[in-house]
């Protein structure tokens, strides 16, 4: 009992509603907060990368721009001027003395282009460890210029090219490009291709730039060629070994690495989530085209350290949070349980209340808030329940002697009415009574004025209850007092008609039907008073409602009628049947009446049942129509056959 009381408390539902609801609109707010604040570091980190990249991408355009000035300067010089070997030479040793960005350059020519005596003429000086220009001439047949791609492709496109990064010989790690611009000559009035201007950039100068560029803790930043190769990284292994971002892609199964290679190999730009195979954990990626060299630049940013600071904040507030919720449970609890001691107790005394020791005492309140206007309000419900109580004590007392008085009302009413029924040949008889209440208006009586002459009746008084019972028993008093008078049933109601209608200020009536039936000729005097048709059956006609030819009221109403009666005669097997309207008008829960149609209906297909088995099967489908609804009226049942 105790459990239940502390689990279902009004101080810990309370303070349960309360805490819920703070800790719903805390984390609401947090949550909000965060993702907000989340979604302003992306944007100002997008734009701050944007920023980066984009001075990142000029500084070495500039770089690679020096390169392909020099060879479009020297491409435009050679188509517009004629050139010596030695101002060639000195052209070749100038451009990479006086440029440190060039590693090497050369001027490569057709066969025969040049000199009419050379089929090979490819000069190219170049940066040595000394820092000193140095000359080799390229044309021979073991190198072959004119089928290395950086001849070849500028001739095919006319145009000059950036070549693939490539290792630079002699070093194992160092990378190397070139960029090859082709020349022309109008020869006999026609422009004709006679070689491509080459120069060669050391990519060692970029390794230590991006190196420079610090991305949060651990970001970095990437370059991929326009075939996907990695140019610079992080990690210097994918240079080494060539790799490019696709064969990486293809080794880890990662089609959303393949998706941005191919991005990045179209000189898209663009922002996305990207998993650092480097770094192993979730970064974003912001990536931008290298326009004048084809490459793509692509700059990593680590998820984790990017928000940081935003989670370590979100976690202190959660923690601040949680113990803001201890102690504003705490303080409810407290302050709950100390304004709820006065309902505790009330509540403890009202449960003695309630298990029926009204004397119980209440605790003494004395505030004038809500709780001490309940405290009042029990104490008045308390003296009021006792008062209530003992006259509920009184009146149950006095409606159990009522209950006793009307059992035996009861019993008295039912010994009125005879039960044990004639056992003679010439007839079978039977009788029964249901009232509605403890005792009722229905009544019935048989009899034999002599050896031949059987006397029966059945009436019906007006209301129900005691009052309906004594003037049921006032009838069948006066039927057995005057029925020595005359064997005539219709002078026998005229008396009885009289006496009834003398000082009768209820103004009660009963509908009467009274019978004398001579069992050795079968003739049957009777008479009806406002009593509804018997049913008779005979071997003719079957059962049929049978027409009393008369229009007489119901006695105790009119004390000038004059009742008539009336003969019938009866014949071996006939039945008779008298009911009261309890049968007929017997209601269901949908107020519908049995009816006498369906009375009628019943007896015709038991006529060839016992008496006994005909009433019993009449209470059984009044029963069933009735269905539960309380019965509305008293029912009583006469049923004879004559057998002669």
């Amino acid at each position: 009992m105790n459990k239940v009381k502390i689990r279902h408390s009004f101080v810990f539902k309370l303070s349960l509603y309360i805490v819920i609801c703070l800790v719903i609109t805390f984390l609401s707010v947090l949550v909000y907060n965060y993702y907000e604040c989340k979604r302003i570091i992306v944007e100002g980190m997008k734009k701050n990368v944007e920023i980066l990249a984009t001075s990142t991408i000029r500084e070495v355009g500039s770089f690679f721009n020096v390169a392909q000035q020099i060879t479009e300067d020297i491409s435009l010089t050679l188509e517009n001027s004629k050139i010596t070997e030695k101002e060639l030479l000195g052209l070749l040793k100038d451009v990479v003395r006086n440029n440190y960005e060039i590693h090497g350059c050369t001027i490569s020519f057709e066969p025969y282009s040049f000199d009419k005596t050379k089929y090979y003429f490819s000069p190219y000086f170049y940066r040595s460890t000394k820092g000193v220009a140095e000359f080799i001439d390229l044309g021979d047949e073991q190198y072959n210029y004119f089928k290395r791609s950086w001849y070849t492709t500028p001739k095919q496109t006319n145009k000059g090219v950036w070549s693939e990064p490539y290792l630079d010989e002699g070093s194992v790690d160092l990378l190397m490009v070139t960029r090859s611009e082709p020349f022309y000559r109008t020869i006999n009035g026609k422009r004709e291709f006679c070689g491509v201007i080459a120069c060669d950039v050391h990519l060692n100068w970029l390794d230590k730039f991006v190196s420079d560029i610090k991305i949060l803790d651990t970001g970095y930043v990437f370059i991929l060629s326009s075939k996907g190769a990695y140019i610079e990284h992080k990690n210097k292994a994918y240079i080494r070994s060539r790799e490019s971002i696709f064969s990486l892609a293809e080794r880890r199964q990662d089609v959303k690495l393949k998706e941005l290679g191919k991005k990045m190999s179209d000189s898209q730009a663009g922002f996305e989530r990207y998993y650092s195979y480097t770094l192993d954990k979730e970064c974003f990626v912001f990536y931008a085209p290298l326009k004048e060299t084809g490459w793509s630049l692509g700059v990593v940013i680590p998820e984790d350290e990017l928000f940081f600071d935003l989670n370590t904040v979100t976690l202190k507030l959660f923690i601040i949070g949680l113990v803001g919720y201890i102690l504003t449970m705490t303080i409810i609890i407290v302050l709950s349980t100390k304004m709820s001691m006065p309902l505790r107790t009330l509540a403890g005394a009202t449960h003695e209340i309630g298990e029926g020791d009204f004397s119980a005492s209440l605790p003494a309140v004395f505030s004038t808030d809500e709780i001490g206007m309940l405290s009042h309000s029990f104490r008045s419900m308390q003296k009021n329940l006792v008062n209530y109580m003992s006259n509920l004590q009184e009146t149950t007392a006095a409606k159990e002697k009522i209950d006793r008085e009307l059992s035996i009302a009861h019993d008295i009413q039912q010994s009125l009415l005879p039960y044990k029924f004639p056992n003679l040949k010439q007839i079978d008889l039977y009788a029964t009574i249901i009232p509605a209440k403890e005792v009722g208006g229905d009544l019935y009586d048989f009899f034999f004025i002599d050896e031949k002459h059987l006397c029966f009746a059945i009436g019906d008084v007006s209301g129900k209850g005691v009052p309906a019972a004594l003037f049921m028993a006032v009838t069948k008093t006066l039927l057995r007092a005057k029925i020595s008078l005359s064997m005539d049933p219709s002078k026998i109601l005229n008396v009885m008609n009289e006496y009834l209608c003398r000082e009768n200020e209820p103004c009660m009536f009963v509908t009467f039907f009274l019978g004398i039936l001579n069992i050795e000729t079968g003739f049957l005097e009777y008479c009806n008073a406002g009593h509804p048709p018997p049913l008779v059956h005979t071997a003719n006609k079957g059962f049929y409602y049978f027409n009393t030819d008369d229009a007489h009221p119901p006695l105790g109403i009119m004390a000038d009628v004059s009742y008539v009666g009336n003969r019938l005669k009866l014949l071996p097997e006939d039945i008779f049947f008298i009911y009261t309207d309890g049968v007929t008008e017997a209601m269901n829960i949908d107020y519908v009446q049995f009816s006498e149609e369906k009375l009628l209906d019943l007896l015709v297909q038991n006529k060839n049942e016992t008496v006994v088995n005909i009433v019993n099967n009449v209470k059984s489908a009044v029963d069933r129509h009735v269905s539960g609804a309380v019965q509305s009226d008293d029912i009583a049942i006469l049923i004879f056959k004559y057998n002669g």
